[in-house]
């Protein structure tokens, strides 16, 4: 069997929205493309993950909507919802290395990492990854931020002896229309400079990526660790054309 693939959305800050494009590229591949899939929230600063997943397990057991949308998903799907781990940078590995042995081993283990290049022990994290994605926005503050956080990973880290990472990539998110064919652009051709290379979906500015229900229920929920996005908030999203293009990234043949 082949072995798990290791991916981590990384930064240096929050903000980028690292936590919840894991949540979603998760999310999809488990419960719309019927992946094996692994979260681990390596973020000890707030640990974001772990707080989605704790009020989806609040509103499905208080919101009767909800209840009811997750019973009819979880019949037709016929599996579990994917573990999320809480962890630190430190303890990850072994948490995952535990989690893929004792039970039926992921086709995708995801960590979700927050933290700087002189952090030995998130060094060490990142070294163990197959893929690094790099959220990066138009705020000036995330911009320089992820760019920073990139620069030095790829100067010290990518094809470096004793790392297994095998490539990373920047990730457009928040982007509004006016900045999509100039700022991106711009930004773009300066990192290929640094021999950073970006992805080509670029997710738009929307409400609808921190959708994640409401006290009625009766709104769609975009973003959620025990269920899919919602089919009507799929539209223009790009999360459909993000995951995939990050499955050729991973899985060339």
């Amino acid at each position: 069997m082949q072995d798990p693939i290791y991916v981590a959305f990384a930064t240096q800050k929050g903000g980028a929205g690292k936590s919840t494009l894991t949540t979603l590229v998760a999310s999809y591949l488990h419960y719309v493309l019927g992946k094996r899939v692994l979260a681990l929230d390596c973020d000890p600063r707030q640990h974001s993950m772990i707080e989605y997943r704790e009020k989806d397990k609040l509103l499905i057991r208080e919101n009767s909507v909800v209840k009811r949308r997750f019973a009819r998903f979880m019949e037709n799907f016929r599996g579990d919802a994917y573990e999320i781990i809480k962890c630190s940078p430190a303890t990850a590995l072994d948490h995952a290395e535990k989690a893929i042995q004792e039970g039926e081993p992921p086709e995708y283990v995801f960590f979700d990492i927050t933290g700087t290049v002189n952090d030995r022990e998130l060094v060490n994290l990142l070294a163990a990854m197959d893929y690094l994605f790099v959220p990066i926005t138009p705020e000036t503050g995330d911009l320089k931020s992820s760019i920073g956080f990139a620069h030095n990973v790829n100067e010290q880290m990518l094809f470096k002896e004793g790392t297994n990472v095998k490539g990373m990539f920047l990730v457009w998110n928040k982007v509004q229309p006016k900045d999509r064919n100039n700022l991106c652009q711009i930004i773009n051709r300066y990192v290929a400079s640094l021999c950073i290379e970006s992805l080509d979906t670029i997710l738009p500015m929307s409400v609808k990526y921190t959708k994640d229900g409401d006290t009625s229920g009766r709104c769609g929920i975009f973003r959620s660790t025990f269920m899919p996005p919602d089919k009507s908030l799929l539209r223009n999203s790009q999360l459909p054309e993000l995951v995939d293009e990050i499955l050729a990234t991973i899985e060339p043949d």
